[in-house]
């Protein structure tokens, strides 16, 4: 007599297919966000959807902001103002700015790309949203020029927006504002605003990390 197994064995054909069926949505998923940003960092491919492309970009923003290391300046703060020397920032406005631990691997560096990296961001008139990226380990790091990279050419504006506590409202500024002390403060979150043609504008309001209230949500 053959006893019979009180458990079971391996995968049915089914589950097999399935478990096949889910890892190629995954993989799907993944290729076309990669080829997607590697388009975007290229400027190859013209935007058939405008509402695809800027989520691309607002979502590569979104992690850089969840990815900034604390600066202890007066006080702590994952996203601060600086300037860059950066070719096309001409205008002398202070440049949103953060640092990463590790690089984001869809930035084409020359060689292998190093850690503690510096980004900046800039809308420049009739070019787009820039990104300015330069490692803190680098050789020549006081006296070369960032690297710089179009992220999106249908990027026309970025708005600072700025919490009232007291009014308990929102103050929306084109450029960052100055405090009592002259020194510029640090937004609490931006909007992102993207055209292309006819199509209807597109904004994102991207909140910015604030050391009083940890790392936000996004």
């Amino acid at each position: 007599m053959i006893s019979s197994r009180n458990g079971r064995s391996g995968f049915t054909l089914l589950e097999v297919l399935l478990a096949i069926l889910l890892a190629s949505g995954i993989m799907t998923a993944v290729l076309l966000l990669t080829v997607g940003l590697g388009d975007i960092w290229r400027g190859t491919t013209p935007v058939r959807n405008l509402e695809v492309h800027s989520r691309q970009v607002v979502d590569f923003l979104k992690r850089g902001f969840r990815r900034a290391l604390p600066v202890e300046t007066d006080g702590l703060t994952y996203i601060f103002l600086d300037h860059t020397s950066g070719q096309f920032n001409t205008s002398g406005t202070p440049l949103l700015t953060w640092e990463v631990r590790e690089a984001d691997g869809i930035i084409p560096w020359q060689d292998r790309s190093l850690p503690y990296v510096i980004y900046q961001l800039e809308v420049i008139d009739d070019v787009g949203l820039v990104l300015y990226w330069q490692s803190r380990l680098e050789v020549d790091f006081e006296e070369v020029p960032p690297r710089q990279t179009l992220i999106s050419a249908f990027v026309t504006d970025i708005e600072y927006h700025y919490y009232d506590s007291e009014l308990e409202l929102w103050e929306l500024e084109e450029e960052p504002r100055t405090n009592t002390e002259r020194r510029y403060d640090i937004p609490r979150r931006i909007k992102i605003v993207f055209e292309a043609g006819e199509e209807e504008p597109l904004s994102y309001v991207i909140n910015l990390p604030n050391p009083n209230e940890g790392i936000p949500v996004f």
